[in-house]
């Protein structure tokens, strides 16, 4: 499905007449991927500094670095799409050179036209990859949890009681539940 989207996205790009995508709406996709991008960095550096390794299995450890190596991957690539986006887009915004003026088409159709296909190509991967980046999150802060959970519960198992502390703090006396004979447990009637 990925795939035929993408295909989808360059042959889209390709057909836009040129000059669609330069002026109001290239301004408006800037500002967007602009706002993007400035939230990927300090994303990744908080993923960073999740990883710490105290009181945590081995297995779990391996599990949270997977997830969040996939996260900042995911990331990444999206910082990557959108420097490609912008930079096609800047190349749109410039006049071409005088000397690619005598070719013909290359100038008026060729060129804009791959400018546009790398805009809409990337553009369409970020939307695309950014809708995984939940789904990355959510299975890291499960882990979290569990990782979370599985300290609580060896901190509480460490910090009780043993079973014979227990006894010996709520000890009872000596004489409790011995059973006597009737007669010994009535008290002799007080004459009056």
């Amino acid at each position: 499905m990925g795939k035929c989207l993408f295909a989808a996205l360059l042959i889209g790009g390709a057909a836009l007449t040129p000059g669609t995508i330069s002026g109001d709406a290239g301004r408006v996709l800037v500002t967007f991927l602009g706002l993007f991008s400035a939230s990927i960095l300090p994303t990744v550096s908080l993923l960073i500094n999740s990883m710490s390794a105290t009181g945590r299995s081995v297995s779990a450890v391996n599990d949270l670095h997977a997830e969040l190596q996939a996260a900042i991957d995911a990331l990444l690539f999206l910082f990557g799409c959108i420097i490609v986006a912008i930079a096609a887009l800047v190349s749109l915004s410039i006049p071409p050179a005088a000397v690619l003026a005598t070719v013909p088409y290359l100038t008026t159709e060729v060129l804009p036209r791959a400018g546009q296909t790398l805009v809409c190509g990337a553009t369409g991967l970020v939307l695309w990859r950014a809708g995984q980046i939940p789904a990355i999150l959510r299975r890291s802060l499960r882990i979290r949890h569990e990782i979370a959970v599985n300290e609580a519960r060896s901190k509480i198992e460490s910090n009780a009681p043993a079973a014979g502390q227990m006894k010996q703090a709520f000890s009872t006396h000596p004489d409790f539940g011995k059973v006597l004979p009737l007669k010994d447990a009535q008290s002799p009637e007080k004459e009056t």
